[in-house]
């Protein structure tokens, strides 16, 4: 059974997703065709969202972030799923949409 993954000799423990709190909220509308995600988050080398992602049934989509950059992302609607993102300071957050 794997309980983590090995990166660069470390062994990382699996994440539990969070519901996000009141900093770490974000935002989505259908926008021009596309589902628009944003989020009111701090993008700052020391604390930022380092991705999103969309997983529904049949897909798991990833938008890579950068700190100086947008916190945002667009992605195919595809009905019902999960969002996910990733604070590099306080983890993993997930909501349904």
């Amino acid at each position: 059974q794997l309980v983590g993954h090995l990166l660069l000799g470390l062994l990382l423990p699996p994440l539990e997703a969070e519901e996000p709190d009141g900093d770490h909220a974000i935002q989505w509308e259908t926008l021009d065709g596309e589902l628009y995600v944003t989020a009111a988050h701090p993008m700052e080398k020391g604390h930022a969202l380092s991705w999103i992602a969309y997983n529904t049934t049949d897909r798991f989509e990833l938008v890579k972030l950068y700190p100086e950059g947008q916190p945002a992302a667009r992605f195919y609607p595809r009905g019902g799923g999960y969002l996910y993102w990733y604070c590099n300071r306080h983890g993993l957050f997930r909501e349904k949409l």
